[in-house]
């Protein structure tokens, strides 16, 4: 019994070996990688001495496109009827006026008759007051026919014009329309997003046939920190970055800040108006947005491309990055905090001082590993009897490590949840084993 219970514990010792975290993948490390190790020609690796400089200041967020409250639009037909034929499909642009479908209806028939009735009354009493006129004016007829031939004239003129505006009310229409047909037509300018109609469809008064958006305006919102409330004022300058056209960027201007902090981030709503008569801003993109307030001396500002990314958020909307120093014949991995400045280029924060060279091509392949010199089992270069650390290079490599950044390397681990299973498969190991050896 002690035997086995010996040999459980025995192999339980080796799980705290294996939890090194609590998830189960690989962890990647960074570290210090010489110069000669690297193909630098081949790789395409560029560098870059670091300088400050002046450059626009914004107060720059995170956020995406929304559509106006006005924009939403509804199209119902005036009248009950049927439908004859349906012009557009979901999707289409459509311009104010534009026809959308071709209704049939008795009430616009009936209100049609009315029309051709009144106007047809009208021509005569035109005809019937232009020829006392000319009678009057030759002593033939007498001065009360011709006030009555003018009065009957115009009575009939505005009953024609009342028909008429009834028939426009109705169908939105001048007297178009043509036996009991009429065409159903777009109130404003947009994007058809729902059709509830189809052809031979009987419909109802008001009732609801297509549903639209008036997208030539739309908004670019965001949160900002309260810290930046002073620095954003109505109509200032906005610029924004789609995340989806990354070689376009819109401006526009501030038109909404709202007056309450949300309690938990600490942040307030703003909202930026932009044209887009192209159509190319869909609602719900994300966008950076930058809200200029002036300009900003003794900033390091560095391209996009020189930055790795790493697993951990910064303060406030800043990101924590990875980028490559060239020092003392190696590449040293760095810390540092960035913000973005436009959609090439990002402002450090914290971790750069103007001289330094970084990488600003080819900082993956150092990061993976990629283009480098082949290596053996041991990590030696096999093009290359090896390298000579110089006290510089090792004073550099320390302060790499004191960073906790090393070079991309792999290294499982396992969950620490392990242990007491282990512990407990093993106990229960044990147990059955030794109670078959007391059997026994």
């Amino acid at each position: 019994m002690k035997k086995y219970l010996l040999l459980a514990l025995f192999a339980l010792s080796f799980l705290p070996s294996l939890a090194h975290g609590d998830d189960i993948g690989f962890k990647a490390k960074f570290e210090k990688i010489p110069v000669e190790k690297v193909d630098v020609k081949g790789t395409g690796i560029e560098t870059k001495e670091v300088k400050e400089e002046t450059v626009d200041d914004a107060v720059r967020t995170t956020g995406q496109i929304e559509e106006l409250p006005s924009s939403h639009f509804d199209v119902n037909s005036p009248v009950q009827g049927k439908v004859i034929s349906v012009l557009v499909d979901l999707g289409t642009m459509v311009n104010a006026g534009q026809s959308l479908a071709v209704i049939q209806s008795t009430d616009i028939a009936k209100l049609q008759s009315e029309l051709d009735q009144s106007e047809a009354e009208l021509e005569l009493a035109k005809n019937n007051f232009d020829r006392e006129e000319k009678l009057f004016g030759k002593g033939i007829s007498a001065k009360k026919d011709l006030d009555a031939a003018k009065a009957f004239y115009l009575s009939t003129e505005a009953k024609a014009k009342a028909a008429k505006n009834n028939l426009k009310i109705l169908t939105g229409q001048n007297g178009e329309a043509e036996e009991g047909t009429f065409t159903i037509r777009a109130p404003k300018a947009g994007t058809i997003v729902e059709r509830d109609i189809t052809v031979g469809q009987i419909i109802n008064e008001n009732q609801r046939l297509f549903h639209g958006y008036d997208l030539t305006k739309v908004w670019a919102s965001a949160d900002i920190y309260e810290r930046d409330r002073t620095k954003v004022s109505q109509n200032q300058k906005a610029i924004v970055f789609v995340d989806g056209i990354p070689d376009k960027t819109f401006t526009g201007n501030i038109s909404y800040i709202g007056s309450v902090i949300q309690s938990e981030t600490r942040t307030l709503p703003v909202k930026a108006l932009l044209d887009n008569k192209e159509n190319i801003l869909s609602p719900g993109a994300f966008i950076q947005l930058h809200i200029s307030t002036g300009k900003k001396k003794n900033s390091i500002v560095i391209p996009r491309t020189a930055l790795v990314e790493i697993d951990k958020e910064g303060t406030e909307g800043k990101h924590k990055h990875i980028v490559y120093l060239k020092k003392g014949g190696s590449f040293i991995p760095r810390k540092i905090e960035v913000e973005a400045h436009d959609s090439d280029t990002v402002e450090v924060i914290s971790g750069l001082m103007a001289g330094e060279i970084i990488v600003t091509k080819g900082a993956y392949q150092l990061q993976f590993g990629e283009g480098g010199h082949d290596e053996d089992e041991h990590g030696h270069d096999k093009t290359s009897a090896g390298h000579k650390h110089s006290d510089s290079e090792d004073e550099h490599s320390h302060e790499a490590e004191s960073e906790n950044h090393e070079h991309v390397k792999r290294e499982p681990i396992y969950p620490i949840w392990l242990i007491p299973i282990g512990l407990l498969v093993t106990l229960i190991l044990g147990f059955i084993l030794g109670k078959r050896k007391s059997k026994s």
